[in-house]
């Protein structure tokens, strides 16, 4: 294998164990539920929110020098920029995206 395939195989890596991490946070928290107070039931994730946060994370790994990884994490979500990306994924992303270099 070559670099290339060896530093793909290590972000998907990266990838799963973040996404593993996400889903042990839901479970957490949905086990939970019943400590939510109901005010914070009825807030709502603003996607135009979400988006720009998404946007500030990726900038902010891509002057990080992880540019190549931060395409390939938009490809892997189907998109070749953020705006191609489905709002509902933008929660995942973020979380993968803040994985990339630890």
């Amino acid at each position: 294998m070559n670099d290339l395939d060896l530093k793909l195989k290590e972000l998907e890596k990266q990838i799963d164990q973040t996404k593993e991490t996400v889903q042990s946070i839901r479970q957490l928290l949905s086990s939970n539920e019943n400590e939510v107070s109901s005010d914070d039931e009825q807030l709502k994730c603003d996607s135009i929110e979400d988006k720009v946060t998404v946007r500030k994370m990726l900038a902010r790994k891509s002057a990080e020098g992880y540019t190549d990884q931060v395409k390939e994490l938009l490809h892997k979500f189907g998109a070749e920029k953020l705006s191609d990306v489905d709002p509902k994924d933008y929660e995942d992303l973020y979380y993968s995206a803040e994985g990339l270099g630890q």
